[in-house]
């Protein structure tokens, strides 16, 4: 952890910096900053501003950030996620970089916690925003689940909703333990600890589940390979995604504080129609708007494929559920009084679709027809939840990249075209079902490579720079 992020440090920057908390500027009037526009305040887009800022520093040079987003921090995508972090794929085996980047999320997470807990020292201002979202008027978050953790480590578990499937977890877990012992690896290193459990030691964890007769006569039969009844990390983080985006922010800003003269980190609430513009005030910029991308470049320059999906939000009954379930449907505990339970899966989705993102109108028919197939979803995903409250329909649509031999791996680089002639807007996009855990590695390679003007530093496997 770096020092500027001590709350000792963050307390003093807080407290020079009460009437602002918005722009952060450190030194005097003659700076000349090199100024960046980020677009889309969610995962990348929030991930990326703190990167930048935090790599500018490091090198001593002036950057003045300005985050651009309609719907505030956390208004898209993102803001829907279930913030379940982990580096596993559905048959248990370890995706592209995923330790790498849950260990860089993990990062961020605690940084930002950090940053949010030093600014709630002098400026503790609250309105009743219960969603915990982004108000312009104060210029930070103040919703009355400011209090609730950003992120908790209950442990995170994925059942096996099939035979084949505990079978490919037990297959996993000793190819990855036998990968460990050749490399003289100690089970510390392990980012998460995870292993495999019977059915019965996940009952013990998530009460009420049900497994299909065809599991347990696997694992009654105890073969050569065994059958197992879920894949368990025990040190599995839940993400509040809302409140972390908007607790990484803070961080922006007191990151920024500690910049050489003319550093500031800006929120604008905007709608951006054209990049072009853009140029007309910043040096560079950088579109991690998500499904929106389509809107401001052609298809072609990011070839990514919109997904719309449902989520629901519930009120779990008392000590229902502390530990986290991943599969096809997902049920994500936020703290006590909370759980993320989705998503629907709607391919017909639309740039328009991503531009409502946020809380639907469980009224209306689309809505009506969503929290339906969901509570059918959630039933088959854990039964306790026949009787857990709905308190919000929410709706978001994310991007998904291409497949590719490794996986369906973001995309980062630049555009093919040039706007308006100019400079080719740099871009992060397609992070899909990951953008939780791949979105702090992507913005220290993309925020190394803008700073430094080398398009090298974003990994061929993700980079994307055709010539126009």
């Amino acid at each position: 952890m770096c020092d500027c992020m001590t709350a000792h440090g963050a307390r003093a920057v807080a407290h020079g910096a009460r009437a602002d908390v918005r722009c952060r500027a450190h030194g005097g009037s003659n700076a000349v900053p090199r100024k960046t526009a980020v677009v889309g305040a969610g995962f990348a887009g929030v991930a990326l501003a703190f990167e930048l800022l935090e790599g500018a520093n490091a090198r001593g040079t002036a950057l003045d950030v300005t985050l651009i987003d309609a719907r505030g921090i956390a208004g898209g995508a993102s803001g829907v996620a279930a913030g379940l972090l982990h580096p596993y794929t559905p048959r248990g085996k370890i995706i592209w970089r995923g330790r790498e980047g849950v260990a860089a999320a993990k990062r961020l997470i605690s940084l930002a916690v950090k940053a949010e807990d030093a600014l709630d020292v002098v400026l503790n201002a609250r309105c009743d925003d219960a969603d915990g979202g982004w108000r312009d008027s104060v210029g930070r978050n103040t919703g009355e689940r400011r209090n609730d953790a950003v992120a908790r480590a209950p442990g995170i578990v994925r059942p096996a909703r099939s035979a084949k499937q505990g079978v490919d977890f037990r297959r996993a877990f000793n190819a990855r333990l036998v990968a460990d012992i050749e490399a003289f690896k100690d089970d510390d290193d392990d980012d998460d600890g995870a292993t495999c459990l019977t059915t019965a030691e996940t009952l013990a964890l998530c009460p009420g589940l049900v497994f299909t007769e065809d599991v347990l006569e696997a694992e009654a039969r105890a073969d050569d390979v065994g059958c197992a009844g879920a894949l368990y990390m025990p040190r599995g983080v839940v993400v509040d995604a809302p409140r972390y985006l908007s607790a990484l922010w803070d961080a922006c800003s007191i990151v920024a504080s500690r910049g050489v003269a003319g550093t500031r980190a800006m929120f604008r609430t905007a709608t951006i129609d054209d990049v072009e513009a853009l140029y007309d005030e910043f040096d560079d910029v950088c579109l991690c708007c998500g499904a929106a991308v389509h809107a401001l470049v052609n298809a072609d320059d990011v070839p990514v494929q919109l997904q719309g999906g449902h989520v629901l939000v519930m009120k779990p009954d008392d000590g229902a559920l502390t530990t986290g379930i991943l599969g096809t449907t997902y049920v994500a505990p936020l703290g006590t009084s909370r759980a993320m339970v989705g998503p629907t899966k709607e391919y017909d989705a639309t740039v328009e679709d991503a531009r409502r993102a946020g809380v639907a109108d469980r009224e209306s028919t689309r809505g009506a027809r969503a929290e339906s197939a969901l509570r059918d979803l959630a039933l088959r995903a854990y039964a306790p939840t026949s009787s857990w409250d709905v308190v919000q329909l929410k709706y978001g649509v994310r991007a998904n990249p291409p497949r590719s031999p490794a996986g369906a791996l973001p995309l980062a680089g630049r555009t093919k075209t040039r706007a308006g002639g100019r400079r080719r807007p740099w871009f992060v996009a397609g992070l899909g079902a990951r953008g939780l855990v791949y979105h702090a590695l992507l913005a220290r390679w993309v925020a190394d490579a803008m700073l430094d003007d080398d398009i090298t530093a974003i990994p061929e496997d993700v980079r994307r720079d055709s010539a126009p």
